[in-house]
């Protein structure tokens, strides 16, 4: 049996389809699994790391304006969709998580006749998993699309490291918030306030917070700062135990056992885990592609457990505004964010069980 899985690019996109390559994986021993990937995008590590193959497309994503890129897109798509035939032939299926990578390979899984199978994480989908559905045989969604026919709600595919914690309640929840604090090296007192930017990191996140960490400090608010694997190293630092300032943490379940609330970009990945871990959140979503981060980010603001800072509106006394806000109302706060903890922790399985029926046509139940 032969799996091809293209999502690459983001963290975003590669995180749930290593989750579901591991469940595929521990179902079918035998199965050759192939990643389709691209150079300089998360995918060149985190896959490699999982021990799974990943071949390279050469970027071909979709112009938006004209410009020098717009004017190579033909070529550069021409030569992904090439590679794309080749890599997909003796293919069982060709699983897409959208991304730029995966427009070739569902080209190329048509013009073979190969079943597709796609996640959408996203309220607005973006144009890969737009294509991709046309000719789908298995449509997964984290939550419902509009206008989208056939679709299966199954949730986000997550790390079995993060849908074991979020199953986390009680003592044994608190006694894992304390393990993570130490680990991190993060004081036990108070509360603390998980800051990324994704993957990549947020330039203008990274700044403000730096600018307005003093007070927070002086609000009982330590720090965790996430700064980010593409961006410079900030110029200023605080020198303080109740400040921590990381690039990147690959176990990002002890970042969110031993926060109390979240600052975060808008991303379907991001949101889906703090869901899942019943953290409130302070989004700052970016109004790119489609505006799927902001319309992400407003399903949470709408039901109460989350707080949204348009990314034009970001200054540091913004955001300290808006952080200390929901500190006062924290209990409040948290309490409507902890009432979907630990919903929908299955996507993964839930995903690879409609693959096997729809596409291996074994006999399982039907989602």
């Amino acid at each position: 049996m032969k799996i091809v899985i293209a999502g690459g690019g983001t963290a975003g996109h590669v995180l749930p389809a290593l989750a579901v390559a591991n469940e595929i994986r521990n179902r079918f021993n035998h199965a050759e699994i192939v990643f389709i990937g691209s150079k300089g995008g998360a995918d060149e590590k985190l896959i490699p790391a999982e021990n799974y193959q990943i071949k390279y497309l050469p970027k071909a994503d979709f112009p938006r304006k004209i410009n020098l890129s717009a004017l190579t897109f033909i070529p550069r798509f021409s030569t992904a969709l090439i590679k794309s035939l080749l890599l997909l032939r003796g293919a069982n299926v060709a699983i897409g998580f959208g991304g730029y990578v995966a427009t070739p390979m569902y080209v190329a899984a048509r013009i073979l006749n190969i079943p597709i199978a796609i996640h959408e994480a996203n309220v607005i989908p973006g144009l890969a998993n737009r294509v991709g559905r046309k000719w789908a045989k298995v449509v997964a969604v984290f939550n419902p699309v509009s206008n989208w026919k056939n679709q299966h709600v199954i949730g986000f595919p997550m790390r079995k490291s993060i849908t074991d914690s979020a199953k986390l309640n009680g003592k044994e929840l608190l006694l894992a918030k304390e393990a993570a604090r130490k680990e991190l090296g993060l004081t036990l007192e108070g509360k603390v306030l998980l800051v990324m930017g994704g993957s990549l990191g947020a330039q203008k996140i990274n700044d403000a917070i730096v600018e307005i960490a003093s007070t927070l400090i002086e609000n009982k608010i330590s720090i965790l700062l996430l700064a980010g694997t593409g961006k410079s190293t900030l110029a200023k630092t605080i020198d303080s135990e109740n400040y921590l300032q990381i690039p990147y943490l690959t176990k990002m379940e002890s970042a969110y056992l031993a926060a109390d609330f979240v600052v975060a970009r808008g991303g379907a990945g991001t949101c889906a885990e703090i869901e899942a871990m019943g953290l409130p959140a302070i989004f700052i979503p970016l109004s790119i592609g489609n505006g799927e981060q902001v319309a992400n980010a407003e399903r949470y603001a709408a039901r109460g457990s989350a707080k949204i800072l348009p990314n034009s509106n970001l200054t540091s006394d913004n955001l300290l505004s808006i952080i200390l806000e929901a500190n006062n109302s924290f209990t409040e706060f948290s309490k409507v964010a902890a009432t979907n903890k630990g919903n929908k922790l299955s996507a993964a399985s839930d995903f690879v069980d409609l693959i096997d029926e729809e596409i291996f046509h074994s006999s399982k139940r039907r989602i």
